[in-house]
């Protein structure tokens, strides 16, 4: 609007101009005067010429036609409020929904948490000749290996992570399957492993190899090695885990355990001249097996052994045995004598006998002599292998009972039969002595009969004193 009034403005004054005849050519300057002197006609101004007369300017005309020309048109009458609601329809984005809020996601356990939680139920398998792994299966005792470990060896030693040793026996073995279950006498010592479900082992699950490799060369302590599940595969009818998780030497018989510390196999075996290739066999063929050994209530075979017990009260010791062990004999003090028989034949000998200690002597003194007794005597037999002398802890109405066991087999003179023999020595506090609890059992005889001497059970207890009640005075 400015600039309309601006131009109007310039047409009037330029039409003034000419109607007061100031015109000059371009380019020649006016000429100055004297004050209040009229200004001298410009030279190439003639007077009288018609053709050097500018033509009058109608100004109220020119400045409509110049009004005509410019103005714009009016803009519409706009409905501000319908402007805006329309704007807002066209580029207000939608309202967002409300976000669902995924869980914050948590990280599983560690490898370490995982191993911790589980690691008490690995044990060490111990033979003659050489040692693998294995795990608890069942908080009574029952330990799976691989049938390689214990050979034909029917009793092997079984020792914890924590160092204690336990007598255990061979309960069954298969050979093809390359699994073997062996029975230790204390029940609860070694915690169960849970066992996971073979249906839901996928290829790249992650995995955990737990056992005693290369114990040999690197000592005794447990080891762990971790990688993958690469195949689940068939190896004839037994389903087997290709892994490539390091298993080396003493890895045998150890579990395979999954992120949530289930046992999902049992490592048997690696390529060596293949790298990262390591097989174990399925948590399935372990679940079949047990059911083949054990009843239906997951209790072993020789559950049905009905037991007695013997009271010894001038040494309080405790003694529970197989009832087919029948006593040939109690004798005076702390001495008893116990019999196993086939058909006519004694097949098995269980005695415990009693042992003054000198003062200050524990069970470890005890126990280097009466090992260097054993060898001294030894000398004169016909037949002596040492298999294994180990401390153990066994665990007796809910406390702790440190035993010294040796293992052994022997045969006095061909007259007597090859024998495998257990030596328990356990002290007893309160009455200051020395008990040894000798078994041996021909080696003719099945597996199930050494496992008999394995269920034995010996506690030293100490009398609980009764306080009398006085009267009042």
């Amino acid at each position: 609007m400015l600039a309309i009034l601006a131009l109007i403005v310039a047409l009037v004054s330029l039409a003034m101009a000419c109607s007061a005849g100031n015109v000059q050519e371009a380019g020649t300057p006016a000429a100055r005067g004297s004050p209040g002197e009229e200004p001298s006609p410009s030279p190439s101004a003639t007077p009288g010429d018609a053709s050097n007369r500018v033509p009058a300017v109608n100004v109220p005309a020119t400045v409509a036609a110049v009004l005509t020309r410019v103005a714009p048109t009016p803009a519409p009458t706009i409905d501000v409020q319908a402007t805006i609601t329309a704007e807002l329809t066209r580029i207000a984005p939608p309202t967002p929904a409300s976000p669902t809020l995924s869980p914050t996601p948590t990280a599983g356990p560690s490898i370490s948490d995982v191993v911790e939680n589980i690691k008490d139920g690995l044990v060490q398998i111990i033979t003659p000749g050489a040692s693998g792994s294995g795990f608890a299966v069942s908080n009574d005792g029952l330990i799976v290996t691989n049938a390689h470990v214990v050979e034909e060896h029917e009793l092997v030693t079984v020792r914890s992570v924590s160092g204690w040793s336990y007598g255990g026996v061979v309960h069954s073995k298969d050979d093809d399957l390359d699994l073997a279950v062996i029975k230790i006498a204390p029940l609860g010592s070694i915690p169960a492993m849970p066992l996971g479900d073979a249906s839901r082992i996928r290829p790249g699950d992650p995995v955990i190899a737990m056992g005693f490799q290369l114990s040999d060369q690197l000592g005794d302590g447990y080891s762990v090695t971790t990688g993958i599940v690469s195949s689940v595969r068939m190896a004839g009818s037994t389903e087997r885990i290709q892994t490539d998780a390091a298993v080396n030497a003493g890895s045998s018989g150890g579990p395979l355990v999954n992120s949530a510390g289930e046992v999902i196999g049992v490592n048997t075996t690696t390529f060596r001249e293949y790298h990262g290739v390591s097989i174990a066999i399925s948590v399935a063929e372990v679940k079949n097996y047990l059911d083949a050994v054990f009843d239906g209530s997951g209790s072993p075979v020789h559950a049905y052994l009905k037991f007695d017990d013997y009271h010894n009260e001038a040494c309080h010791y405790s003694l529970r045995v197989p009832s087919q062990w029948m006593n040939t004999g109690e004798h005076a003090g702390c001495r008893i004598s116990l019999g196993r028989y086939k058909e006519n034949d004694q097949v098995g000998a269980a005695n415990i006998w009693e042992y003054s200690l000198n003062d200050g002597e524990t069970l470890d003194d005890f126990s280097v002599w009466w090992s260097d007794s054993l060898t001294e005597r030894a000398n004169s037999w016909n037949v002596f292998t040492r298999i294994s002398s180990e401390r153990a802890m066994v665990e007796r109405n809910g406390k702790q009972q440190e035993e010294h066991v040796i293992k052994y087999r022997w045969q006095e003179t061909e007259d007597h039969c090859v024998s495998f023999a257990t030596d328990r020595v356990v002290v007893s506090d309160y009455r200051r002595v020395a008990l040894v609890f000798n078994t041996s059992v021909c080696d003719f005889m099945p597996p199930s009969v050494i496992e008999e001497t394995a269920l034995m059970e010996l506690e030293v207890w100490t009398p609980t004193q009764v306080r009398q009640r006085t009267s009042s005075p």
